[in-house]
């Protein structure tokens, strides 16, 4: 019986209590079809493959049923994994998870004979509330806390338990802004976002058969405006096929969060009393954000969706993250699997929509570039350092086009930096896998061209004559031909868009015509004649105009020489 007041001593279970799984050797060389044999001889769930990289059942199973059975083992594997000896303190095996690693490998002497995950360990950051969600810094946050009690308070009496996720918690974190709140219910999330949608007064899109539904236009209690609201249901996904849309069906949080991309978008906020602002992160994605790197959770998973290859650069780029080596051999392992049928052109083009509409667009083209990932749309494409340098110009191409032509769209810009260096069948190769077609294929050929490139560079070029070859060509050719020029093509472009698009003469045709010319094409040739004197810097003024006009009347004259302007520079 104990005593009041004694002390006892306590016991530390270490390392060898937390083995989740045995462990077993296999040989570094091996297939993942060899080593799935291993796993299944030996009777064990994963196997070691050198001191620090271990190889899951789970993996190689789905590696074997998706094609890559005769790759390396060691693509599917882990690597860098922190070893401990089996008599380890649990408090040191539970810092290591802490700080991020997804397994350890535990030793006894010089042999490997377990495994510890962070599932079966339980493990959860020291701090488990968000400082920055319970202690408001602003009128806005303040505006977005007692929208996000409401949804707990909401999901509390309906019997079900509500989290923000993802992306908004990660932005929270790193104190950035995050317009737009992702939640998940613990349940039927569409019912939830239905009633939600009543009390914030927004208009709800339910999107039943994916187990979400997203809300616009509602407000805040007290007024103030909100974002996007995307509601989805705590699920699981399995996917049949590489790249192939994912098989849904309900699941609990913790499953939920296993299902995402990065560690640092598999994190969690709750939101119902009383546990409103815990944080969940069973993958270690704070520490991975301390770290700024960003690792995927497991490692097929660019190879079961590709297209986290794309969003890899848009969150390296927009937040200044590095892909680690477990991520960099996982995106090489997906490179390999070939052309992904089951993977739509238009994912793989929207993609490209949403790293365009970014700030930091160039330097994420540039990280797809310098990962091979073109390679995704046809095995042929090569990169140059050429093709690199046309990427880092797009930041300033990007500003140059929205002063001087905002319509042009931005994915456009990009793919026509993409397309410019390869040859013509694997520019026709790549846009019939992103599935572009009609009048905005053709103009994307036509900007991937050099022949207009190649008429900007003549030598004795007037700025009336660079007018005229650029006002026809649509926006996106024109910044093709920027894109491939050399200096003398872009300062004619620049001055092009930033000027010479704007010349236009000051007398209209109602002036012309009472001036004396005749009403029909007459007009037209002669303001052509005044809007090219006038980008030549001939003519300046209206009083210049109606001498023109006067002249033209009584027949043609030998035009003055022009002034340099966009031209001949």
């Amino acid at each position: 019986m104990a005593r009041a007041g004694a002390r006892y001593p306590q016991v530390d279970p270490g390392a060898r209590a937390l083995i989740s799984a045995p462990l077993a050797t296999g040989s570094a060389t091996s297939s993942a079809r060899q080593a799935l044999d291993a796993c299944r001889r030996a009777g064990v769930r994963a196997l070691a493959i050198g001191s620090r990289r271990v190889v899951r059942e789970r993996d190689l199973a789905r590696a074997v049923d998706w094609g890559l059975g005769d790759r390396p083992a060691r693509l599917a594997a882990w690597t860098g994994l922190p070893v401990v000896g089996i008599e380890t303190a649990e408090i040191e095996v539970r810092r290591h998870l802490i700080a991020g690693a997804p397994m350890i490998v535990v030793r006894d002497g010089s042999r490997l004979v377990g495994l510890i995950d962070r599932q079966s360990a339980n493990v959860q950051a020291p701090m488990s509330a968000l400082p920055s969600v319970l202690r408001p810094a602003s009128e806005e946050l303040e505006a977005r806390l007692a929208f996000l009690r409401a949804v707990g308070s909401i999901a509390v009496d309906m019997g079900t338990r509500a989290f923000a996720v993802g992306g908004f918690v990660r932005d929270l974190l790193l104190e950035r802004p995050s317009p737009d709140v992702d939640l998940v219910i613990e349940g039927d999330g569409v019912t939830v976002a239905r009633r939600l949608a009543d009390a914030v007064g927004g208009t709800l899109t339910a999107h039943e058969a994916f187990l979400t539904a997203s809300i616009k236009g509602g407000r805040a209690p007290g007024g103030a405006p909100l974002g996007r609201i995307d509601v989805a249901s705590a699920r699981r996904e399995r996917y049949e096929r590489p790249g192939a849309l994912p098989i849904v069906s309900p699941a609990d949080i913790d499953t939920d969060l296993a299902r995402r991309d990065f560690s640092v978008n598999a994190m969690a906020i709750a939101l119902s009393p009383p546990a409103f602002g815990a944080l969940l992160d069973p993958h270690g994605g704070r520490a991975d954000l301390t770290r700024r790197r960003l690792r995927p959770l497991h490692p097929l998973s660019f190879v079961e969706d590709p297209t986290r290859m794309f969003r890899a650069a848009r969150y390296a780029a927009r937040l200044g993250l590095r892909l680690e080596t477990d991520a960099r051999t996982a995106l090489r392992l997906a490179l390999c699997v070939g052309e992904y049928p089951a993977l739509s052109g238009q994912r793989l083009e929207a993609e490209i929509q949403w790293l365009a509409a970014e700030a930091t667009a160039a330097i994420g083209f540039e990280l797809l570039l310098r990962w091979a990932v073109p390679a995704l749309w046809d095995a042929r494409y090569r990169v140059s350092a050429a093709s690199v340098r046309r990427v880092r110009a797009l930041a300033r191409l990007s500003s140059l086009m929205r002063r001087a032509a905002p319509d042009a769209p931005a994915a456009d810009l990009s793919l026509t930096a993409l397309l410019l260096d390869q040859s013509p069948a694997v520019r026709i190769a790549c846009l019939d896998r992103l599935a572009i077609r009609g009048q905005r294929r053709r103009i994307l050929e036509s900007a991937a061209a050099g022949s207009l490139a190649r008429r900007l560079a003549a030598p004795a070029l007037r700025s009336s004559e660079v007018a005229e070859l650029l006002r026809p060509v649509p926006p996106i050719a024109v910044a093709g031909a920027w894109l491939r020029g050399g200096r003398r093509v872009r300062r004619r472009v620049e001055w092009f868009l930033t000027e010479g698009r704007a010349v236009r003469p000051l007398l209209s045709g109602d002036e012309l015509m009472s001036l004396g010319v005749p009403r029909g094409p007459a007009v037209g040739e002669c303001l052509a004649g005044i809007r090219r004197l006038r980008a030549d810097g001939i003519v300046r003024s209206m009083g210049q105009e109606r001498q023109f006009v006067k002249r033209w009347l009584r027949g043609p004259r030998p035009e003055p020489t022009p002034v340099p302007r966009g031209g001949e520079r």
